[in-house]
């Protein structure tokens, strides 16, 4: 049995469309450790922000088991479910207007999760006075409404929003996508000193991979609802196995992969990708892979460890380990 704090078995998300049953996630297995930072990348609509979602409790699964330190979730939750659940994991959004209401003052929203716990009005206030100051804005920012505070502020609020309910979990959906280049490295400054600081596992989503390189311990990549490789940070930037992470690093780092790996890149199919069915068979990279053979189409793959102890889902897993050691 895994001691992970965050267990997802077979986890499925699945949604109505004109084409069909879109499969959003699809049979996601994934563990995050207690104080570990796991990134979670991938292109849009290859459904990282719904996994981190179901995670946190905000949208219901289709299917499959989500397992919060050792305690089974329902699949819908009541309001007491929610309660309880939401002092384990929190979220910090993208928008970080949007996940601030509006019509209260930011020292009421900073209070808003310890009053949900039952902490006592003098104990919440002087708590949300302190967070103000631990995430870098004065006390007078505490009388403000958000519509008044820049992107970078608001985005301030909401980890120390997150933060302040003392989760085990911090799930960070694209945190700094949003704002100026200038506020992003404070913001992920701030992120790594509070992970640190109070040992609070991190699921990281972004499509910036130079963040996640530097923040995360593990990376987990996703396509079209699919988990298609997962290892330690370092190795999977250093030697991406499956033919989507390759074309993945090397279109957003521009060459800065090792140069090992550089030489083994292959264009993708020009094909755009497909929208992922329930019904779907075989690998979902297949009709842009150029690797595809006949068995990728028909015959779904699973992952496994590469020479770097790495997972990655491929059925010319085999193959892709001789060219590199050859290389």
């Amino acid at each position: 049995m895994s001691s992970a704090l965050i267990q997802l078995r077979e986890l499925r998300c699945h949604f109505q469309s004109g084409q069909g049953l879109l499969a959003a996630v699809d049979g996601v297995n994934l563990d995050i450790e207690a104080g570990e930072v796991l990134g979670l990348v991938g292109e849009s609509g290859s459904g990282k922000s719904t996994l981190g979602r179901i995670i946190a409790g905000l949208q219901p699964r289709s299917a499959g088991e989500l397992i919060i330190a050792g305690k089974a979730m329902p699949q819908h939750y009541n309001r007491r479910q929610f309660k309880t659940m939401s002092t384990q994991v929190q979220m910090v959004f993208q928008d970080s207007y949007a996940s601030l209401n509006p019509r209260m003052t930011i020292l009421a929203s900073l209070q808003e999760p310890l009053w949900s716990q039952g902490v006592a009005a003098t104990t919440a206030r002087a708590k949300a006075a302190y967070w103000l100051e631990r995430v870098g804005l004065p006390q007078s920012a505490g009388e403000r409404y958000p519509h008044e505070l820049s992107g970078g502020q608001r985005q301030r609020i909401g980890i120390a929003r997150a933060f302040i309910a003392e989760p085990r979990l911090v799930i960070c959906d694209e945190p700094v996508s949003a704002l100026d280049v200038s506020v992003q490295a404070q913001i992920i400054n701030l992120l790594q000193e509070l992970q640190s600081e109070h040992n609070t596992a991190m699921l990281f989503i972004a499509h910036d991979l130079a963040v996640v390189r530097f923040l995360a311990s593990r990376t987990a990549v996703m396509y079209l609802g699919e988990i298609v490789e997962l290892g330690e940070t370092a190795a999977l930037f250093e030697g991406p196995r499956h033919p989507y992470t390759t074309r993945l690093l090397a279109s957003h780092l521009d060459g800065k992969l090792h140069q090992r790996n550089t030489t083994a890149v292959v264009p993708i199919k020009s094909q755009a990708h497909k929208t992922p069915l329930a019904t779907d068979s075989g690998c979902r990279f297949a009709p842009r892979c150029p690797l595809a053979e006949a068995a990728c189409s028909s015959n779904p793959p699973w992952l496994r460890e590469t020479r770097l102890a790495t997972e990655a889902a491929c059925h010319r897993l085999a193959d892709i380990e001789i060219a590199k050691l050859r290389q």
